[in-house]
């Protein structure tokens, strides 16, 4: 149980690769706040994380919206302690030429994308300052490294989050805080965590929680000596191999 009497935050937590990172904390006896925009789904989460036996706080916020960070977190606190674990999962992804991009699809990217990571670090940090420790794991994508056609908007979000990693790493060593991040290739959002491992899992789509096990890696003590990191989980599928 590598997260017993800890507190973990997790945005964008109602489904998919959030919904298991929660989930996989739970197992491993954390104390679990949940955030999302789609009050429905959070609450499921946080129904699963109650089966589980773990306490939960259910947290319906826009993320993007200014001063929603502070409060997700300082109701966090309020209902399970100190904030020990950060995990910026909220996003999302928009697939379309440059051309036809807009500025108002632009805007609503980076704000979910990056400013509302930056939001929440900036909401938790100082507690974690005073306290001299903590773990922030944000999740960036296969696209935070790798430019692609049509999802430009993503593209510069993902390696803007990156480079906010490595840039708070290296501002927060010296407070005992490590700060990460996580960069998944194509994730099978919708695979049922119920069904078990992968019989191929180098021969088919991540699931999400390939996600979730490299993210409680970073966020535990087995990862004392991590910080500043991107980690690849591409899977077999992105497998290149060079002449």
């Amino acid at each position: 149980m590598r997260f017993e009497n800890r507190t973990v935050l997790v945005t964008g937590a109602g489904r998919g690769i959030g919904r298991s990172i929660a989930l996989r904390f739970a197992e491993e006896r954390a104390r679990v706040a949940v955030v999302s925009r789609t009050a429905a789904e959070l609450a499921q989460t946080g129904a699963l994380i109650e089966e589980i036996g773990a306490k939960s706080a259910v947290i319906p916020a826009d993320i993007t919206v200014p001063g929603a960070a502070e409060a997700c977190v300082a109701r966090a606190e309020r209902e399970l302690g100190p904030i020990d674990v950060l995990v910026n999962n909220a996003g999302i992804f928009l697939w379309r030429p440059f051309l036809k991009l807009t500025p108002e699809d632009w805007d609503r990217v980076m704000a979910t994308n990056l400013s509302g990571a930056a939001a929440f670090c900036r909401a938790v940090l100082p507690g974690m300052v005073e306290r001299r420790r903590g773990k922030i794991v944000s999740v960036s994508s296969i696209h935070g490294m790798r430019g692609d056609a049509n999802v430009v908007a993503q593209s510069a979000a993902k390696f803007g989050l990156i480079g906010m990693t490595q840039a708070l790493a290296r501002e927060f060593r010296s407070h005992n805080i490590a700060v990460n991040a996580v960069c998944p290739g194509t994730v099978e959002n919708r695979k049922d965590e119920g069904d078990g491992l992968h019989a191929e899992p180098l021969a088919e789509k991540l699931w999400p929680r390939d996600v979730a096990k490299a993210v409680l890696f970073l966020a535990s003590d087995d990862a004392a000596g991590i910080t500043g990191a991107a980690l690849e989980i591409f899977g077999g599928t992105h497998l290149v191999i060079q002449p």
